[in-house]
């Protein structure tokens, strides 16, 4: 194996077809992207940079938990920090330990680290072969953020969709409302992603195709999301549910707004399956 300047490992980066524990075809839906034992800094810039690359990421705190979100999503990459949490050597010891499960083949590691010893960074990308690199946050939050999206990329992370959804339905303090026609509508927002929602209006509403809905109102639990929105098709088995496409451009707080409230929708469940919820 050789590595590159950026410190990406040069092997074992493209994936390979196989399903995963949940039966989910990674080539298709992507891998999930988890980091443990995340630093503040890690916390806060660094997964808004992921995020915004439409990344589904989720944070794990505590290692033996991790290990039943690992078994349950065994296709995914999983990112940890080394530097607090257990000393170096247990960190490595639970590196190896996933790595040689056969039920755990598939999770692509990579390694977050402030310490810039080059001895540190062989050991896992040569003598262990971690396929997600070595990341030394020492270079920063910008250069940082660059290694691991290129390391996602390279381990095919985002699969063939472009954009991470999250159903809303069940979250009761969830929902939209516009002004269309005179009249304020109101409904369900039945997923969502930061270019888009499925929406299901309380009362009856003829809106045709491609009917511009200006000042769409989105409730996302203590966020108040501005957005138009224009309304590409309706149910035919249930004509109160349209599709709706949002107006914004690139980065908007809207789009931030809206990314964030998906991040912690599909946080929750991963927190239900580690224990993190109890």
């Amino acid at each position: 194996m050789t590595t590159g300047t950026d410190g990406i490992a040069k092997c074992c980066v493209f994936g390979y077809a196989s399903n995963g524990a949940n039966g989910l075809n990674y080539e298709i839906v992507g891998r999930k992207v988890f980091i443990l034992n995340p630093s503040s800094v890690v916390t806060n810039e660094l997964i808004e940079g992921l995020l915004a690359a439409e990344y589904e990421l989720y944070i794990l705190k505590d290692r033996e938990k991790a290990l039943r979100v690992l078994h349950k999503f065994p296709d995914s990459v999983l990112f940890i920090n080394i530097d607090t949490g257990a000393k170096e050597d247990v960190w490595e010891a639970y590196v190896r330990q996933i790595m040689k499960n056969p039920k755990l083949r598939s999770v692509r590691i990579g390694i977050l680290s402030y310490n810039p010893s080059p001895e540190l960074a062989k050991r896992y990308l040569i003598d262990i072969g971690v396929p997600c690199g070595f990341v030394r946050l020492r270079l920063g939050i910008k250069e940082s953020t660059r290694i691991m999206l290129k390391a996602l990329e390279a381990n095919e992370a985002k699969g063939r969709r472009k954009y991470v959804r999250a159903v809303v339905g069940q979250d009761a303090r969830a929902g939209f409302n516009v002004q269309y026609q005179g009249q304020l509508r109101e409904g369900t927002i039945l997923d969502i992603s930061s270019v888009g929602m499925a929406v299901q209006f309380e009362a009856p509403v003829d809106i045709p195709p491609k009917s511009r809905l200006p000042e769409l109102q989105l409730r996302l639990r203590n966020s108040l999301v501005r957005v138009n929105g224009i309304a590409l098709n309706q149910r035919a088995d249930n004509p109160l549910v349209y599709v709706i496409l949002f107006q914004h451009g690139v980065e908007t707080k809207a789009r931030y707004q809206i990314r964030m409230y998906i991040h912690n929708r599909l946080q929750e469940e991963i927190d239900r399956i580690s224990g993190e919820d109890t």
